[in-house]
């Protein structure tokens, strides 16, 4: 949520509750209007779990006050009794976000010199007021969804030139990996920043049928395919350059940068990691021990690159009427 959108929903939340809890005629309504400030959160879900909690310690709190102003009547060291109380069970029933709104209400009572059944009942309804106009500030929330989806081309766009950037340091062996490096965490920041966006998403949408596990899944993907890429980028200073095996995986990694999309499956690619195998078994064994070491590691960033695929298919077999939207 921007700036503009929280000030939208503070302003009118909080001018509402004060004009309700005035019509009803309930003693300080101002109050009310503090509230619905103190419940608009970022999202829906966090805004409703708010909400829930914050009720929930002021009928703690109520509880608490009426017990010690009954015991030791109305004065500062009273609240002060009360504060002592209340405020470890707020925290140890982790509903501690209404400490401080709750104890205003309580302070209703001292001022009043009462603890009857009306002022709790003006108590409740001021917090019921301001908590149910917060929420309702949250019953519209742009979406969210074409921003991620321009995200995800950004995101293909990335995975796609760093892929080219190992096809070009596989076949000639001169491409540093200092620019892959680089390039590799441009990809992870982009990653977390889609991760972030796509939860917000999430629980914006968390009691609609519009539920956007899609993009979650897909961050996690493509989080798990980062990791491997970053090995398979540390892997390449212990191959030896320009060797014939370095190629033909190279124009692997060439392909997959051009069918890296989110609607590609991955499945043919694939069928070409196990072609390669089978070539890889058929060659003539390493002649030296460098050749050897450089074999293992290239059969290891096969291993590892396979397992790249796997996650972009596995996520296509899940999701793929989603991707090919």
């Amino acid at each position: 949520m921007n700036l503009t959108q929280r000030t939208i929903r503070i302003a009118i939340s909080a001018v509402l509750s004060v004009l309700v809890a005035t019509y009803l005629g309930l003693e300080n309504p101002l109050s009310a209007g503090i509230i619905a400030i103190l419940g608009v959160l970022d999202t829906r879900l966090e805004t409703i779990q708010n909400a829930l909690k914050m009720f929930f310690s002021l009928l703690l709190a109520f509880v608490v006050a009426t017990i010690i102003f009954l015991v030791f009547d109305f004065s500062v060291f009273s609240f002060g009794i009360y504060l002592a109380l209340y405020v470890p069970l707020a925290y140890t029933l982790k509903v501690d976000v209404g400490i401080a709104p709750s104890s205003v209400l309580v302070t209703h009572f001292i001022i009043a010199g009462s603890i009857a059944w009306s002022w709790q009942l003006n108590g409740i309804l001021i917090m019921a007021i301001g908590l149910v106009f917060a929420t309702i500030a949250h019953l519209w929330n742009p979406s969210y969804n074409q921003k991620l989806d321009q995200r995800i081309v950004e995101i293909e766009r990335q995975m796609s030139l760093i892929l080219f950037l190992l096809e070009k340091r596989l076949e000639a062996g001169n491409e540093t990996t200092g620019r892959i490096k680089t390039e590799l965490q441009n990809l992870y920041e982009m990653i977390h920043a889609f991760e972030d966006l796509a939860f917000v998403e999430l629980e914006n949408r968390q009691f609609t049928k519009n539920g956007q596990d899609y993009y979650i899944r897909y961050a996690q993907m493509r989080k798990q395919q980062y990791e491997i890429l970053d090995l398979i980028t540390n892997s390449l200073a212990n191959m030896l350059p320009n060797t014939e095996e370095n190629k033909i995986l190279a124009s692997i990694f060439g392909r997959t940068a051009e069918q890296l999309d989110e609607s590609n499956t991955g499945i043919e690619l694939l069928s070409d990691i196990s072609t390669l195998y089978r070539g890889f078994r058929d060659s003539a064994l390493p002649q030296s021990r460098e050749e050897f070491e450089s074999r293992a590691v290239l059969y290891n960033i096969l291993m590892d690159f396979e397992r790249f695929l796997e996650l972009k298919r596995d996520f296509y077999l899940e999701y793929g009427e989603e991707a090919e939207q």
